[in-house]
């Protein structure tokens, strides 16, 4: 009996601790789980997916760990949001100064790299945010760029960039000197296409720098020379593109804004210009006209700086009405002690100049100095300035004739304008823009321009000269066509052939 009884016992023991080893089993199942879930992900190096448990410890751990990837993914937005922020512009999306900088740093570090970055300014865009608002000047900048990008579209690859409010940034890479001058102007056609607000001059509205560069130079000097170029576009007055000639900007001379206006006050203080002559022919018997003024300023190893360089920085560093007086003080100081010298003297006088009363004030103090040259001096002004400043240049233009100064047109046929105001101002004579002169005996319709042109300044009696003549068939071709006299490299060098170059003190 007692047998049978603790039988009895030891059964009913082994079923109570099989019953308790199924439940323990079923309710450490998903701590099991939980278990092989971390080992495997141990051995992976990486999160596996979690066991789809229903108990609560699964799903604590399924919801942190959703909410831990979660936070990774907002984390990696975040970040890839404050990359984009720091090197795009918020208003427009494409790069900011920081991003154009990195672009063009990398690739002047590329071997064999070439290419060109193009500056274009938008003039008196905050005109259109202060007259239209905010939203139609982004607007505007918007249609601007979006233009840029469809005239670029053809590229295997630019960088675009926004480097203050009105003014764009393009850098082109492996990009050959020749293209870059046509998509400078192609860029140029397409963005003057673009509709402007109402009131905005459209015709001076867009200005183009380029600067050509290779492996040899570095970011500061490519950025220098395209701003360099931009202002020179600037200084002519309508909207068009300038890219200087390789080799024409010294790294020497491609100096940022600051350091050309400590270069030019120093060249100012010191009146350190160095003047040359260039004559103007006769086409009758080939005798002197006159003489053209052309200024030079010499850089730091004593290397020549022309005019073309030098002037657009003036201009931008607000010094050019100074610069202007300061040649105005040479040619008299020659005129008066050179007794050789007895042929009249023609100079460039900017518009800023000419429309400044204060300095008109000295530029007549100068000559009551020197009254005995009145008769000598001959003014020469951009017939683009002419036509668009015409009421406003009568006044001062009247000023110079009544002294017995005469005056010239300059850059005559560059843009096509009207010639009203040779009837208006009392011009003695007009000068051919080069590119009207340049292979002349070969371009039917420039010869036709100048026989047009002719006849007006016939009925005016105002003589017609020839700039940029460069050899004996374009001169030829002139005279047939009855121009009264010519200028340029055919007649003589500036620099290595004409009388003299002066440094005075």
């Amino acid at each position: 009996m007692v047998c049978i009884v603790s039988i009895m016992l030891l059964a009913s023991l082994h079923l109570v601790s099989y019953c308790f080893q199924k439940i323990l089993q079923q309710k450490l199942k998903p701590i099991t789980a939980l278990e092989k879930w971390a080992d495997i992900s141990r051995i992976c190096g990486e999160i596996q997916v979690i066991p789809n448990n229903e108990d609560n410890l699964s799903q604590t751990i399924l919801t942190l760990n959703q909410q831990l990837q979660k936070a990774k993914n907002s984390d990696t937005h975040l970040d890839n949001v404050l990359r984009s922020n720091a090197l795009l512009d918020k208003d427009t999306g494409v790069g900011n100064s920081e991003f154009f900088n990195n672009r063009l740093d990398a690739l002047l570090k590329e071997d064999d790299c070439q290419g060109a970055v193009y500056f274009i300014q938008f003039k008196d865009f905050d005109l259109v945010h202060t007259l239209f608002g905010e939203q139609q000047s982004l607007v505007l900048l918007d249609n601007l760029i979006q233009t840029l990008k469809y005239r670029l579209n053809a590229l295997p690859n630019y960088f675009i960039a926004r480097r203050d409010d009105s003014e764009l940034a393009i850098i082109v890479p492996d990009i050959f000197f020749n293209d870059a001058e046509k998509l400078a102007e192609k860029l140029l056609q397409g963005l003057c296409t673009v509709s402007l607000p109402v009131g905005m001059n459209k015709d001076e509205f867009i200005h183009i720098g380029v600067s050509y560069f290779s492996q040899a130079e570095n970011s500061y000097q490519v950025k220098s020379e395209a701003d360099m170029a931009l202002r020179s576009a600037q200084l002519q007055g309508p909207s068009q593109w300038f890219m200087y000639d390789p080799g024409e900007v010294e790294h020497a001379s491609a100096k940022g804004s600051l350091k050309w206006r400590t270069f030019l006050n120093h060249i100012i203080d010191k009146n350190a210009l160095v003047i040359f002559f260039q004559p103007v022919i006769s086409a009758d018997d080939e005798h002197t006209l006159h003489h053209e003024i052309l200024t030079k300023i010499r850089d730091t190893d004593g290397g020549l700086i022309s005019a073309r360089v030098f002037l657009p920085m003036a201009k931008k560093c607000g010094l050019i009405q100074q610069i202007d007086l300061l040649v105005l003080k040479q040619v008299c100081r020659l005129l008066t002690y050179d007794n050789q010298q007895k042929d009249k003297c023609s100079l460039n006088l900017s518009i800023e100049s000419l429309l400044s009363d204060d300095f008109l004030k000295k530029f007549l103090a100068v000559l009551k100095d020197y009254p005995q040259i009145h008769e000598k001096l001959v003014i020469e002004i951009s017939e683009y300035h002419l036509v668009n400043h015409l009421e406003k240049l009568q006044y001062p233009l009247a000023m110079l004739h009544q002294l017995g100064i005469m005056l010239i047109a300059d850059k005559v046929g560059q843009y096509v304008v009207s010639a009203q105001y040779l009837s208006v101002c009392p011009i003695f004579s007009i000068k051919l823009h080069r590119s009207i002169v340049l292979n002349i005996h070969r371009k039917t319709e420039n010869q036709i321009f100048i026989q047009s042109l002719k006849a007006i300044c016939d009925v005016q009696k105002v003589n017609v000269y020839a700039l940029g003549v460069e050899n004996i068939d374009e001169w030829q071709t002139l005279k047939r066509l009855g121009v009264d006299g010519g200028q340029g490299h055919y007649f003589t060098e500036p620099v290595a052939q004409v009388a003299k170059a002066i440094h005075l003190p």
